[in-house]
């Protein structure tokens, strides 16, 4: 009888033994997955400027965004299909001064998800699914995703552009970039700009998983200030900070240089524009609508603003030139 209990005593410690392994090998292979993926912590930052874009709760609208974009990504990257990368700048054929009198129209996105409900601002969303039309229409035209960088120094030094180029570029700094834009330009085989407002980089704002993997896609990063402020209404201080600030942040945290600025709903002066030459950035873009060239004040870029209502044949036709680009005032 002693011997039978000393065998059942042995069977149950060895296994809660094996639970027990297999709980921490369950804990250790959940941390290595959820990684580089969003955590429910990303939800969670309340911003006045978040809450200025939604209309609503920070924290709430967060949520929702995130689970929006990850459907609107999962549905895109259903709906797409690897594309030959047809960046191979050794390959372009505008060199030279042909590179220097190539027009770059810039384009200007903000959040990519569905605009919820009731949101403040609803121009300032244009769902996945509209992107990656937008991008095949653009591609069908004979346009190359090109960066600002790449543009700026094809006009200013020995580099090259393709024949038609364009620059997408999405302002402020916000999860949908990394789920919903990502995916569509990754696939496209183009890079995009993202004018990163630094408080932004964090949860509730685009998470640095998600920052670190548009760089690895060949995003370029630039600036839009720490706490996307109207530079205007800044003093000397204050503006220097917001400056020198988000380009020394966007260097320690993503080990990248800013070269570029992007104005915070387009707002800038003269003496904003000194400043933001002082910080050793080389240009900056605006919201002023229109296609950017070489000729153009390098500190007073032109944008083409792209909404919710801009068909794929719209934007072509604006980005050829053949249309206007729609004004109003940037966030």
């Amino acid at each position: 009888m002693a011997g039978r209990r000393t065998r059942v005593a042995t069977v149950v410690v060895l296994v809660a033994a094996v639970v027990v392994i297999a709980a921490n090998i369950g804990l250790a292979l959940g941390r290595h997955h959820g990684s580089d993926a969003p955590s429910t912590a990303s939800a969670g930052r309340s911003s006045a400027h978040r809450t200025h874009h939604t209309g609503g709760s920070g924290a709430d609208t967060t949520t929702k965004l995130a689970a929006s974009a990850h459907a609107d990504s999962a549905a895109v990257a259903s709906a797409t299909t690897p594309a030959t990368d047809p960046r191979n700048p050794s390959s372009w054929t505008r060199t030279g001064a042909a590179a220097r009198r190539t027009p770059v129209p810039i384009l200007m996105y903000h959040l990519v998800a569905a605009a919820p409900a009731g949101t403040a601002y609803p121009g300032l969303w244009v769902p996945p699914t509209l992107l990656r039309e937008q991008v095949a229409a653009l591609r069908k035209a004979g346009f190359v995703g090109v960066t600002l960088g790449e543009a700026w120094d094809a006009w200013h030094g020995d580099g090259r552009l393709p024949a038609h180029p364009v620059v997408l570029s999405f302002d402020d700094g916000d999860i949908s970039q990394a789920l919903g834009a990502g995916p569509v330009l990754k696939a496209a085989g183009w890079p995009g700009v993202l004018n990163l407002a630094t408080g932004h980089l964090g949860p509730g704002g685009l998470p640095m998983w998600g920052a670190r993997r548009l760089i690895e896609q060949g995003w370029e990063i630039d600036s839009h200030t720490i706490d996307h402020l109207d530079v205007t209404t800044l003093d000397a201080t204050a503006l220097r900070h917001q400056l020198v600030g988000s380009k020394a942040r966007i260097k320690h945290q993503l080990g990248v240089d800013a070269r570029f600025f992007c104005y915070p709903a387009g707002r800038n002066d003269a003496t904003a524009q000194a400043a933001v030459k002082a910080a050793g950035y080389v240009a900056a873009t605006t919201v002023e609508p229109g296609i950017a060239t070489s000729s153009d004040a390098p500190f007073t870029l032109p944008r083409i603003r792209v909404e919710p209502t801009t068909t794929p044949t719209e934007l072509v036709a604006m980005v050829q030139g053949k249309a206007a680009a729609p004004a109003g005032a940037g966030e």
